[in-house]
């Protein structure tokens, strides 16, 4: 109940106060993340101490476990998907050599922590968890969850196709939303028309085989449940249950005018201005 409480009083913080960006120096990269985040998680002195032996991409890892050094496991990280760089069947995707890089960079050879939840080994055989690696900002020592970190960072973005800790799912989502609006990572070629999200943008939850989304406590989510942001439930071609009646998606208004070969797109408190060779800005004001 504690820790319950703990992470609705967070989520009000945010909601009124927003979010301090900082930037982390993970070995020799520069790494975007929050200042609220620092102390968000619980005593890691509890977790299961490990050592990474080889990075295989940006969300998975092989390790062994300090309580059995002869055992090597393949590790999945929860609740974040990065870009493909190995996969057998299908090509390399845009920015997955990047998110390799920089996981292979934060943690291979290194000590870590691990955490787990509900389900502890996939249907790969994979061990599934959190990584906690420590760090050190204005001279303070921390332990930060890697799987957040991919996700501030844009080298991967909210994986919510099987369900995890609703504590962190909120979490997740928001930081891939913040770090698509920073053009951060594998967003910075987004387009502009798809980063204009909505201000009130809440967590609604689609089933794995149904073509609605509900709000908590419909009936049609007994058997499954996945969180997501209405903005994306929308993006994906789901419609709202007509049982729950869930909030429907308004966007800000949008005007566009065009003039001497530019495009202006102005949303409520901000312009996009787009240029023929298909460049863009984004301003604030």
């Amino acid at each position: 109940m504690r820790r319950t409480i703990f992470f609705l009083l967070f989520a009000l913080h945010t909601l009124v106060f927003g979010l301090e960006p900082i930037t982390l120096q993970i070995g020799d990269t520069s790494a975007s993340y929050y200042r609220e985040y620092l102390n968000l998680f619980d005593d890691i002195s509890e977790y299961e101490s490990a050592v990474i032996c080889t990075v295989v991409d940006g969300d998975t890892v092989k390790l062994k476990l300090k309580s059995d050094p002869d055992s090597l496991l393949t590790a999945r990280l929860i609740g974040v998907d990065t870009p493909e760089s190995v996969h057998p069947q299908k090509s390399v995707e845009h920015f997955g050599i990047e998110s390799s890089g920089f996981t292979k960079a934060a943690l291979e050879g290194k000590d870590v922590f691990l955490s787990f939840d509900w389900e502890q080994i996939d249907s790969y055989g994979r061990i599934l968890c959190y990584i906690w690696i420590p760090i050190e900002y204005v001279g303070r020592a921390y332990n930060i969850m890697f799987n957040l970190l991919l996700i501030t960072s844009g080298y991967g973005h909210a994986y919510t196709s099987y369900a995890f800790d609703e504590n962190y799912t909120g979490i997740f989502i928001e930081a891939e939303r913040l770090a698509r609006l920073g053009g951060f990572g594998l967003w910075q070629e987004e387009k502009p028309d798809s980063i204009l999200l909505p201000e009130y943008d809440p967590i609604v939850y689609i089933t794995s085989t149904g073509d609605k989304y509900h709000v908590d406590g419909c009936r049609f989510l007994e058997h499954s449940k996945i969180p997501i942001l209405l903005s994306e439930a929308v993006r994906r071609g789901y419609i709202p249950c007509r049982v729950c009646k869930p909030p429907q998606l308004e966007l800000p208004s949008i005007s566009v005018v065009e003039e001497d070969f530019l495009t202006a797109i102005t949303v409520e408190g901000s312009v996009v201005i787009l240029y023929p060779d298909g460049t863009w800005e984004f301003e604030a004001y």
